[in-house]
C-alpha cells in the first residue's frame, strides 16, 4: 500500500520529457531554473509547469522577458497565474539591456523553439510579456511568430506598423506606470492596434523610481484578458467558474483602489471591468457601485484635477518640443541656463507637490529625458559643426544628470578643438556623479595632449584616487 502511494506521488509530482532521445525528470509545481539553451548563446531560462501539467494535453504559454534577465523570480511572480489561469511560463535568463533588440530577438528566439520542442504547447496560445526593454523584445516577436496570440508589454514597447502581419489580430495589452512618460508610447500603440481591430488592454499602476514589474494582481489581472479572448474564440472551453474567478479578482482589485482613496482610479478600473466582462454570458453588477463612486466629493476632485492637469501637459510638452528643437537647430548656448531652470523647477514640483500635479512634473522629466536623447543621437554622429554637437550633449548633461555618454562626448570634441577649459569642466561634472570608469576617460580619442596634462589627472586622482599620469612631465 505503501509502494503505491509513493508511486503515485512521484507521478504527480514529476513529468517526464524526451528531448533529443533523452527523457528529462521535470518537477511540478517548482521553478527549474536555468536550463541551457541549446545555441551557442550561452543563455538559459527558467521553466514552471502548474501541478496539474499532464503531457496529454497542449497548454498555453507565457513566454516572459525581464529588462535584467531574472528568470526565476520573474516566474515566481507569474506562478499564481500559471496555476489559477493554467498556463506554462518560460521565463528568460537574459539581459536585454546589453545588446540591439535584433540581437535580442535571436537570442530569445532559440528559447521559444526549444520549450516548443520540450513541450506540448497550444499553438493558438503563445504569448509574450516583457518588462522595459523586454516589452520591446515581447512586442517585436508578434512581428516574427506569425502564430502570436498576445503581448503584454510592461513600461515600455516597440513596434515597426510597416512589419505588421495583417492576418494575425493578436491582442496587445499593456502596462503603464502612471508617472512615467513611457506610458504615452504604450498608448499611442494600443491607441493604433485597436483602430486596426486588434483585441487591446491597457492598465496603469503607481510605480517607483526603478522600472520594476508591478504588484502581481496588477499583472495577473492584465494576462486574464488573454484567457477571456482565448474563451471568446474558442481556443479555451467557456468555463463560467473560471471567468467569473477572474471577474471577482479585478472587481476586487478596483475595490482597494476605492479604500486607498483613488477613486478615480476605481471608477475607470470599474468601467473597463464592465466592457471587459460584457459578452461572457456573466451577471456584471457593479451599477451601484459605480454610483457611490461618483457621487464622492473627492471623485469629482480628483477627476476635475486628472483633466486639468492632462490638458496642461500637453500644453507643455508641445511648448518645450517647439523650445528645445528650435534651441538644437540653432545651438542656442544662452539658453542652457533656461532649461536648467525648467528642470529644477520639474524637480522640485515632483518631489513637493501630491497627486497628479506631481506624477505630472515625473512624466514630463520623462519626455524631455526622452526628447533631448532622440536630438543627441540625430545630431551627435551627424555631419554638423562641433558646436551643435557641444550644445546637444551639454543638454543631455541637464536632462540626464548621471549618464556619461554626454559628458564623455563634450571633452572628446572640446578636447579635440583645444578648448580644455570646457573639457575639465566636464570632466569634473562627471566625475561628480560617482562615475569611476577611470579607463573610459583615458579610452577618449584624439585627445591626447589633454589626457597626458597634469590638470587632466589632477582632476582623475582627485576623485578616484588616482590617475594613469599624474606624474607625467610637460
Amino acid at each position: 500500500m505503501n509502494r503505491k502511494l509513493s508511486l503515485f506521488l512521484f507521478t504527480f509530482l514529476f513529468t517526464f520529457i524526451n528531448i533529443q532521445g533523452q527523457e528529462i525528470k521535470l518537477p511540478k509545481g517548482r521553478i527549474i531554473d536555468s536550463i541551457p539553451a541549446t545555441d551557442s548563446t550561452a543563455s538559459s531560462f527558467a521553466l514552471y509547469l502548474p501541478q496539474d501539467f499532464t503531457i496529454e494535453k497542449q497548454w498555453p504559454v507565457l513566454f516572459v522577458f525581464d529588462a535584467k534577465g531574472r528568470g526565476r523570480p520573474t516566474a515566481q511572480l507569474f506562478r499564481q497565474i500559471a496555476e489559477e489561469q493554467s498556463y506554462i511560463i518560460a521565463s528568460a535568463n537574459v539581459d536585454v539591456r546589453q545588446d540591439s533588440l535584433q540581437n535580442n530577438v535571436k537570442k530569445v528566439g532559440t528559447i521559444i523553439n526549444q520549450v516548443a520542442g520540450m513541450l506540448p504547447l497550444d499553438k493558438q496560445q503563445v504569448y509574450t510579456v516583457g518588462l522595459g526593454a523586454g516589452g520591446k523584445v515581447a512586442t517585436a516577436l508578434s512581428l516574427v511568430y506569425s502564430n502570436i496570440a498576445g503581448v503584454l508589454a510592461v513600461e515600455d514597447a516597440w513596434l515597426n506598423t510597416n512589419l505588421l502581419n495583417e492576418s494575425n489580430r493578436f491582442m496587445y495589452s499593456a502596462i503603464a506606470c502612471n508617472s512615467r512618460n513611457s506610458q504615452f508610447t504604450l498608448q499611442e500603440i494600443v491607441g493604433y492596434l485597436d483602430e486596426r481591430d486588434h483585441p487591446t488592454e491597457l492598465n496603469y499602476y503607481f510605480c517607483e523610481e526603478k522600472v520594476e514589474w508591478p504588484a502581481a494582481d496588477v499583472i495577473y489581472n492584465s494576462v486574464s484578458g488573454f484567457t477571456l479572448q482565448a474563451i471568446r474564440s474558442g481556443k479555451r472551453n467557456n468555463d463560467l467558474k473560471l471567468i467569473n474567478e477572474l471577474y471577482q479578482n479585478e472587481v476586487a482589485f478596483a475595490e482597494r483602489l476605492r479604500r486607498s482613496r483613488n477613486y478615480y482610479a476605481a471608477f475607470q478600473k470599474l468601467k473597463m471591468i464592465e466592457d471587459k466582462y460584457e459578452d461572457l454570458s456573466l451577471e456584471i453588477a457593479l451599477r451601484d457601485k459605480l454610483k457611490t463612486i461618483r457621487r464622492n466629493k473627492a471623485f469629482k476632485q480628483q477627476r476635475r484635477e486628472y483633466r486639468r492637469t492632462a490638458r496642461r501637459e500637453q500644453e507643455k510638452r508641445e511648448e518645450y518640443r517647439y523650445y528645445l528643437e528650435d534651441d538644437v537647430a540653432t545651438a542656442n548656448f544662452e539658453n542652457t541656463g533656461w532649461w536648467a531652470q525648467q528642470f529644477q523647477e520639474l524637480e522640485q514640483k515632483k518631489k513637493k507637490a501630491t497627486g497628479e500635479e506631481a506624477r505630472m512634473a515625473a512624466r514630463t522629466l520623462g519626455f524631455l529625458d526622452d526628447l533631448s536623447k532622440e536630438l543627441y543621437d540625430d545630431y551627435v554622429n551627424a555631419p554638423v559643426i562641433a558646436r551643435a554637437k557641444i550644445f546637444v550633449s551639454v543638454l543631455r548633461t541637464i536632462f540626464a544628470k548621471k549618464d556619461p555618454e554626454a559628458y564623455l562626448n563634450i571633452i572628446k570634441i572640446a578636447g579635440h578643438d583645444g578648448d580644455h577649459e570646457t573639457a575639465l569642466l566636464y570632466l569634473e561634472d562627471l566625475l561628480k556623479t560617482g562615475f569611476d570608469d577611470m579607463e573610459a576617460l583615458y579610452d577618449i580619442k584624439g585627445i591626447l595632449d589633454l589626457k597626458l596634462s597634469k590638470p587632466y589627472n589632477k582632476i582623475i586622482k582627485e576623485y578616484l584616487g588616482d590617475a594613469k599620469y599624474f606624474e607625467a612631465e610637460l
